[in-house]
């Protein structure tokens, strides 16, 4: 089981390897579903790609099931992964497995983000404040799920990041 500084470490170097990995696929397939392209040109598709593997191994890491350093990183927001913690055993299938734990993660993330603006929203009608900005909030994760749907070229190229990001993490893990 390698530290937050090894797991770092791996990252931030793989990702230097996977960028012209990237670029080239991209370049040299044009992958299709459903007669919808899954790629944008070579360079969009390696940004998204490397920036949701970087996400995915430095913030949205397999140890966010442990109080560890990548549970820290997240600051006054951490507590949004406190009930992860409870609900999820550390190096279980669904923390440390190979599209399960990052996908699952960002769907849980997701969760967290549209429960803590409806408790906001709320909380503040009973108070009787506006609730402007809430609604707006809750208005643009509304839109999140048929965006993905609707742009494999974009969704696609973040889920392979992330899920490679959680797969590298797991290499170094049982290595």
């Amino acid at each position: 089981m390698g530290s937050y500084k090894t797991h770092d470490r791996v990252t931030l170097y793989s990702a230097a390897l996977l960028a012209p990995l990237s670029f080239w696929a991209a370049q040299a397939y044009s992958p299709t579903l459903w007669g919808r392209p899954l790629t944008t040109t070579p360079l969009a598709t390696t940004l998204l790609v490397v920036g949701a593997y970087l996400f995915s191994g430095l913030w949205l890491s397999n140890d966010l099931d442990i109080d560890s350093r990548i549970y820290r990183r997240w600051g006054p927001l951490r507590w949004l992964w406190y009930p992860y913690q409870k609900l999820v055993s550390h190096r279980s299938w669904l923390s440390h497995g190979f599209a399960v734990g990052p996908l699952g993660r960002m769907v849980y993330l997701y969760g967290m983000i549209e429960l803590t603006l409806m408790v906001t929203h709320q909380l503040i009608h009973r108070a009787g404040g506006s609730t402007e900005v809430v609604e707006a909030g809750r208005s643009l994760t509304a839109q999140v799920w048929p965006y993905v749907i609707a742009n494999p070229q974009i969704s696609v190229p973040l889920a392979v990041g992330l899920v490679l990001g959680g797969l590298a993490h797991s290499v170094v893990d049982f290595a």
